[in-house]
């Protein structure tokens, strides 16, 4: 079978993955029957261009591979390797961090991401191989004051620096048997190998206001806030270091902060004061080439990272959280006889823990020196919590030659333990009552001042809830060539201990070279859900209790004792349910075209059935409200994407055109957010919650019905000078919003007006330059310009400044 020239890099990146050939050399020949790969390796001191993103594999449909020599240049500043994924054609982006507030620009994180329709939390994100992926409810914050949730955390739970990364492996598709736990899509990112000479390469970059265009909101009250006064820095430094001819060493050392001024409320002095993030990352990376068929290798790589978050509008309320992950990993890979082998076993551990004071009050700013306001003053913070996650992963995998085709198979065997734990309860004082006869304050109590005291008190006692969670899995497929139809069939068993269910996930798909290098590819494939345990640590957390006092001017404060009327219960039972499913079915057609390219055209349609939902308001036999976990859930999801990539000389291109459609079935998903649950809106002609609400449409984050993007790569002045650009488009949709009218029922309650609004278009382009200042005796330098939203073009928000044009400078060495 005969391959376009583009294809000869992605076979190497794919192929292997698909018959399981591993233990790679550089500069190695791999003889895949009629196609010869060379496998080089990316020399720092070289400014070559490349492709954004190969994915033409006729078997691995739904394959993309963002190489190392692009990673280069088209990472955007900072560590946000998410950014990498935005121009594949069935992956969305977080479009509710457009708005320059302050919080947006603070956080470094990675943003989260969409594949295929599934959520942000439902894809199985790996580092070399190894998940990273959240099994803690990552969707149940609801702000700054959410008392039970650490905020800004995210479904990753190991950051690295894009400098490290030799490679971005997405699966949207037609996905190998080899890869489970996920309904959205796969994303691997593998880390570079050290190299086999010694070398050194620093480099460092920054980013300021200064740096930065604002666009105002369409109205400016006051509660706009002003446009953020900002820095950030980012530097690393690596050393390859060649120990002999068979060790080789990569270490690596990397820190991105950011410091974003805000400005406390007027009442609160409206002193500035500066909070921000630190994300750093070290990584020791080691390859042994112990003889011609046995290779060893091992990493460790640890990444810190700490958010402050010091609000306005309260004092003494200093949070900060972290998001940091440890991962540790020893393989060995080779061959004997006609099979490939792989073996690896891995730690990750990851603390997305809180540190805030145990107390907070909510007090009448009229009797207060250090408030100057009539309205409600808060002090305090919300209690520590703690949050860690740990995985011991062991994978093995084969690949041996069987009659005319490769078989390959492999296991899975992983062990996660999740917990949660308040280490000492909260309180949240509030309801305060002033009386001028003042009140007889006992001695200590700090809920009670002369003239007012809280009548009110929430408590948020201390648990440790852990949740454990065995599994493994066992797969297999064979690939083979049937005439013109390359085909490959397989299928994944898997178990957990947790929802105690016995998986089997089917993947089949056909080639079919109809036309000397053109292809039918059609796929039917099931993938099953990763272990998210989320509700089952909610279900170990107690619910917050009210309690209540009598306050009588000239008098002391009565005794505590329990509200008539307590919180509703967000406890969940999880008995008896089914693993989340997706079945897929893809199909596309691949096109030989000029300028040495292919031309796709790809659907993809999946149904995702016994997703986790959420019953109604139940009662068990004392009294207490409760909610019964259920697998009512269904999401549908439809694409079409149009892709094409091509090159001439030093020019590369890429373009793709995505439509697609997600659906809900208008079930409240477990993830909902327990205030949404009790505040009642006016809707569509009804009052409701806004859980239900938000479940009568579509899904609006994360699912923008059209997107496209356009990619050129090349380089200039002999290759002194490498430039990139890519123009991203993404079409209106509709997002439900409060109007700001109210809507008066016959008992004369009011209710906040949702309808549906519709966002305007949104169409960037992002350009980096990379520019080599000398070249001499091994030493090199270059500096970078990374540009996003070249032509500053927005969508004005009715609230909050937009970031328009912003620029990030960096200079890098390397010797």
């Amino acid at each position: 079978m005969k391959y376009g020239k583009m294809q000869a890099t992605t076979l190497l990146l794919s192929s292997a993955m698909v018959t399981g050939i591993s233990g790679l050399r550089a500069d190695e020949v791999i003889d895949l029957g009629d196609v010869e790969i060379i496998k080089t390796t990316v020399d720092d001191k070289t400014l070559t261009s490349s492709p954004i993103y190969e994915s033409y594999d006729p078997v691995d449909s739904g394959a993309s591979v963002i190489g190392e020599e692009t990673i280069k240049n088209s990472a955007p500043g900072g560590i946000d390797t998410t950014d990498l994924l935005k121009t594949l054609p069935f992956v969305q982006m977080d479009n509710s961090l457009d708005d320059a507030t302050q919080e947006n620009i603070q956080s470094i994180r990675p943003k989260d991401f969409s594949i295929s329709g599934g959520n942000f939390y439902d894809n199985n994100i790996q580092i070399d191989g190894v998940s990273a992926t959240s099994v803690h409810d990552v969707t149940g914050t609801s702000g700054d004051l959410d008392w039970n949730n650490v905020s800004g955390q995210t479904s990753q739970t190991l950051y690295v620096d894009p400098d490290l990364i030799g490679a971005v492996k997405v699966y949207d598709s037609n996905v190998s048997a080899e890869h489970g736990n996920f309904i959205g899509g796969v994303v691997n990112y593998e880390l570079r190998k050290p190299r086999k000479e010694f070398g050194v390469n620093i480099s460092t970059s920054i980013q300021n206001d200064s740096l930065v265009r604002y666009h105002e909101p369409r109205k400016i009250d006051d509660d706009t806030e002003e446009p953020a006064t900002f820095d950030k820095y980012k530097t690393s430094i690596s050393v390859d270091l060649p120990i002999n001819e068979k060790l080789s060493l990569l270490t690596s050392y990397s820190r991105t902060q950011s410091s974003v001024q805000y400005v406390e409320n007027i009442e609160y002095g409206g002193h500035s004061h500066d909070n921000g993030d630190i994300s750093e990352n070290f990584l020791l990376k080691s390859v042994y080439d112990y003889r011609e068929d046995l290779t060893f290798e091992g990493q460790l790589i640890y990444s810190p990272y700490e958010s402050e978050r010091d609000l306005p509008n309260a004092r003494d309320d200093l949070t900060i959280s972290e998001s940091t992950g440890l991962q540790g990993y020893l393989a060995a890979s080779g061959f004997f006889g006609d099979t490939d082998w792989n073996s690896k076993i891995a730690m990750m551990h990851n603390d997305s823990s809180r540190e805030s004071g145990n107390v907070r009050y909510k007090w009448d700013g009229d009797y207060l020196d250090w408030c100057n306001t009539t309205k409600n003053c808060f002090e305090g913070g919300i209690g520590d919590l703690e949050q860690t996650q740990t995985d011991f992963t062991w994978t093995t995998s084969f690949a041996t030659a069987l009659d005319d085709g490769t078989l390959s198979y492999g296991s899975e065997f992983k062990q996660i333990v999740a917990e949660k734990s308040r280490p000492e309860g909260s309180r949240y004082y509030l309801n305060y009552k002033a009386n001028n006869s003042g009140y007889d304050c006992v001695p200590g109590d700090p809920t009670c001042k002369p003239n007012m005291a809280s009548s009110q008190y929430y408590d948020y006692k201390a648990f440790d809830a852990k949740v454990g969670v065995y599994s493994h899995a066992l797969w297999s497929e064979y690939l083979t060539q049937l005439g013109p139809v390359e085909v490959r069939g397989g299928a994944r068993y898997s178990y957990d201990d947790f929802l105690k269910n016995h998986n089997v996930a089917p993947r089949f798909t056909a080639s079919w070279e109809f036309k000397e290098e053109t292809f039918l590819s059609v796929g039917a494939n099931r993938y099953f859900g990763g272990n998210m345990v989320g509700y089952a640590i909610r279900e170990k957390t107690p619910a917050h209790e009210c309690y209540e006092r009598t306050l009588t001017g000239g008098e002391a404060p009565g005794d505590w004792v329990s509200c008539k009327r307590q919180p509703i219960s967000t406890n969940y039972s999880s008995s008896d349910l089914k693993t989340p499913y997706s079945d897929e079915l893809t199909a596309a057609i691949t096109i030989p075209t000029g300028l040495n390219g292919n031309l796709r055209l790809k659907t993809v349609h999946r149904k995702n059935h016994d997703q986790f939902a959420k019953s109604d308001k139940l009662t068990d036999a004392n009294g207490k409200d409760y909610y019964q976990m259920t697998n009512d859930g269904k999401t549908d999801y439809l694409g079409y994407s149009i892709e094409w990539s091509g090159n001439y000389d030093k020019h590369f291109f890429n373009a793709n055109v995505t439509w697609s459609e997600t659906k809900n079935n208008g079930l409240v998903d477990y993830h909902a957010n327990s205030e949404d649950e009790t505040e009642y809106v006016y809707y569509n002609g009804q009052i409701m919650t806004l859980a239900d609400m938000y479940e009568h449409d579509a899904r609006q984050n994360f699912a923008a019905p059209l997107r496209a993007s356009i990619s050129w790569s090349t380089s200039w002045l002999e290759e002194k000078l490498v430039t990139h650009a890519s123009l991203y488009y993404r079409s209106t949709y509709e997002f439900l919003d409060d109007t700001g009218e109210n809507y008066t029922d016959t008992d004369g309650k009011r209710y906040d007006i949702y309808a549906k609004e519709e966002s305007g278009s949104m169409t960037g382009v992002d350009l980096n330059a990379k520019y080599r200042l000398f070249e001499r005796k091994g030493h090199a330098a270059t500096v970078d310009l990374r540009v996003k939203n070249l032509f500053d073009k927005v969508n004005r928000s009715d609230t909050n400044y937009q970031m328009g044009r912003s620029f990030w400078v960096g200079l890098n060495y390397s010797y």
